[in-house]
């Protein structure tokens, strides 16, 4: 009923039109045959509005029978359905439509040659991330059994070595993992402690290399969320505070009222006018020579997987006076999570 209301008003100007032709040829009757002009007024108005109504009764039919045609197209665009849409047209209509799907289907095929691109080269680059992390994990094993017989200055700079490539693979899969179509996050219950030190532990060779004091003040706290995700994100903030480390430089992991981690340093710090801008994908401000050969990606993508896993990122910084990073994190009996794909 909507569908014919709304028909009928587009053809009101049409009906005005056929209502004043009949008012000029009911005057003109008038002025020639006064005797029949109220049957002959009468039979001409009724057969205008009876025609106006029938042809729109028609026109409404056609319009469905398109407005179907339409939605089965559109559900399953295939060459049947394109063929009983464009028969439902007529005229104009039909050419317009017909290079309309054409340059859709074009469009089509080329959003899924990129599609597949895309998923070829992600499937790549985690293909050849996981075949680097073989030899990775190789080194760190010569290292651990044949470190006392190692020259130590020689063991320092294979472990700073193996230290820097096993970040910048792990930076390369958590980017193709936060860009794929698909996440495979997988939440447990953590107990952060451990978690600090394994991060820790990951980065001792740059930690030991700037004389760093790290102070993990964290005991029994426990956080629900994805071990691979949280571990790169908090490695993300250590990285930052080895990059942009000052003299006798400091590391502190505490937690506050809320669920509430900090991570806080008192290294070169952030211009307050670069703040709102650090998780953007590339930005490194201008906070010195350290940050000239930053990438910018490090702080994006522990954004992205903060926010993925529910998290939220709070950050304060005065430029000499270290930066500090609040991660407030749900509390694991409120289990409140978003789903992810």
């Amino acid at each position: 009923m909507k569908n014919l209301v709304r028909l009928l008003r587009n053809y009101i100007p049409f009906l005005i039109y056929v209502l004043l032709s009949d008012i000029f040829f009911i005057v003109l009757l008038w002025t020639t045959d006064t005797s029949a002009f109220r049957f002959v007024a009468s039979a001409l108005i009724l057969f205008s509005i009876l025609s106006f109504l029938l042809l729109c009764a028609v026109l409404y039919i056609r319009e469905r029978r398109i407005g179907r045609a339409f939605e089965d197209y559109l559900s399953d665009p295939d060459e049947n359905h394109t063929k009983i849409l464009l028969a439902r047209l007529s005229g104009m209509e039909k050419e317009r439509t017909a290079t309309l799907l054409s340059l859709i289907e074009e469009k089509e095929q080329q959003r899924a040659h990129l599609l597949s691109q895309n998923e070829d080269y992600e499937e790549y680059v985690e293909a050849w991330a996981h075949e680097a992390k073989t030899p990775i994990a190789l080194l760190t094993l010569i290292l651990d059994n044949n470190r006392d017989s190692m020259d130590p200055e020689l063991t320092y700079k294979i472990e700073y070595i193996r230290s820097r490539l096993s970040g910048s693979v792990d930076q390369m899969l958590q980017y193709a993992r936060i860009k794929g179509e698909r996440k495979d996050y997988l939440f447990e219950e953590l107990e952060l402690k451990k978690i600090i030190d394994e991060v820790v532990e990951e980065y001792r060779p740059l930690l030991l290399e700037k004389n760093f004091t790290v102070i993990n003040k964290i005991r029994n706290e426990r956080i629900y969320a994805d071990r691979r995700g949280l571990l790169y994100m908090l490695g993300q903030f250590v990285s930052n505070s080895i990059k942009y480390s000052a003299d006798d430089p400091r590391l502190e992991f505490y937690i506050e009222p809320d669920n509430r981690l900090v991570v806080e340093d008192n290294g070169i710090g952030v211009k307050k006018c670069d703040l709102p801008y650090i998780f953007e994908r590339g930005f490194t401000g201008d906070s010195g020579q350290a940050r000239s050969k930053a990438t910018g990606m490090g702080l994006y993508l522990a954004a992205k997987i903060a926010e993925d896993m529910n998290f939220e990122l709070n950050v304060s910084s005065e430029t000499g006076k270290g930066f500090r990073i609040v991660v407030q994190y749900p509390n694991v009996e409120q289990g409140r999570f978003h789903d992810i794909k």
